[in-house]
């Protein structure tokens, strides 16, 4: 994460996250806006601008359910508790069982572990998953990259 503020830091840069079901379905999400904070932020996120085909899991959100939206949220781990949540999303709800930007919840959670579908228990969390991806927090994805890029790159 050190490394990924250093890099944002220096120039604007997009996301380009790509995922893959076990189907062999690929999608993908982009945000042409992209940069993570430093240490002493706990690696603030700083996201918007979707675009793709494998829906919002970073940005989404309404009036009623903000809890969704990870702009502006810390990085959190199972040892790092920066969730908005009463107890540590990362490490004791069950649910989400990776490290991740997490508010009061997400609707993504690429650093989950990785399963098969025939792995997924009650007791296992959900896995590598993007909500609108599968219409389901329970959908465990086979793949996930994310690639960043410079907003003003030419090829």
């Amino acid at each position: 994460l050190e490394n990924m503020y250093r890099l944002t830091n220096q120039n604007a840069y997009e996301l380009h996250i790509e995922l893959e079901d076990w189907d062999g379905t690929v999608k993908y999400a982009k945000y042409s806006t992209f940069s993570v904070g430093s240490s002493s932020t706990g690696f603030l996120l700083s996201v918007g601008g979707y675009s793709g085909t494998a829906g919002d899991g970073l940005t989404l959100a309404t009036d009623s359910d903000s809890w969704h939206d990870l702009n502006g949220t810390r990085f959190s781990a199972r040892d790092v508790d920066r969730d908005t949540w009463s107890g540590n999303i990362a490490g004791e709800s069950g649910t989400y069982t990776g490290a991740w930007w997490y508010g009061f919840g997400a609707y993504s959670a690429l650093h989950g572990p990785y399963l098969r579908p025939s792995d997924r228990t009650s007791h296992s969390g959900r896995g590598i998953f993007w909500y609108p991806f599968g219409g389901s927090n329970g959908y465990s994805l086979k793949k996930s990259k994310m690639m960043v890029r410079p907003v003003d790159f030419q090829p």
